[in-house]
């Protein structure tokens, strides 16, 4: 994948289906671990929960969040040991480039999350929000849209080392890890602030369980 020198203004919708190339091993020196299918973009509503017993309800007007989905399989080392069904703890990265009306505004946000016991085989998800306030603040709008993103990536790591990749920015998305796809490494790329919330730190927490992996420290 080629990336342009210069980031881009324009919104790109991120949303479909980037299948992981088969050279991640050629890049990296190590097994992929994780093998990124698709990051699908998405805008969710606060969850609106009804309340029984004496419980007092406090109504609110839901606001925007922007979802970002990765679905990836695990992948059992070649040369691993044959018994063994889980990872124990996967480091998954994220790097989000969120458009804002100015090039001054753009940001890219970052945050991370540790899945643990993901099982190997077996198609899973992981997730992280970008908060209203957040998107108030660098779009300048209450209301998210998946335009809003015009980059992303994610980075697996097990005890430091890259196991998957998965990143794009304007083009198409690659699993190759070079200074060209780490976009967010590059000098004239915007701030980074640690702004993402992950699903345990959001009010999607109680939602859709088995869906996503279990993310460490939380059962």
């Amino acid at each position: 994948m080629k990336l342009s020198s210069r980031f881009p203004v324009a919104a790109v919708v991120l949303a479909g289906c980037f299948t992981a190339s088969s050279v991640f091993a050629q890049n990296t020196g190590k097994d992929r671990l994780i093998e990124f299918k698709d990051v699908k973009i998405a805008v969710q509503k606060t969850p609106d929960f009804t309340l029984k017993g004496g419980t007092t309800d406090k109504r609110f007007r839901p606001k925007d969040w922007i979802e970002i989905e990765p679905e990836f399989k695990a992948v059992a080392p070649k040369n691993g040991d044959k018994n063994l069904k889980v990872i124990s703890d996967v480091v998954f990265k994220y790097y989000v480039f969120l458009s804002g009306p100015g090039s001054a505004d753009r940001k890219i946000l970052t945050g991370e999350v540790t899945h643990t016991n993901i099982s190997f085989g077996e198609v899973s998800h992981s997730v992280a929000y970008v908060t209203p306030s957040t998107i108030l603040r660098v779009a300048g709008k209450p209301e998210g849209s998946p335009q809003l993103v015009t980059g992303c990536a994610v980075e697996a790591t097990v005890n430091g080392e890259v196991v998957g990749f998965y990143s794009k920015l304007g083009g198409a998305a690659t699993d190759k890890v070079t200074p060209e796809s780490k976009w967010w490494e590059k000098g004239n790329a915007p701030k980074q602030e640690a702004d993402l919330l992950n699903k345990a730190q959001s009010p999607f927490a109680p939602l859709w369980a088995d869906y996503y992996a279990d993310i460490k420290g939380t059962k």
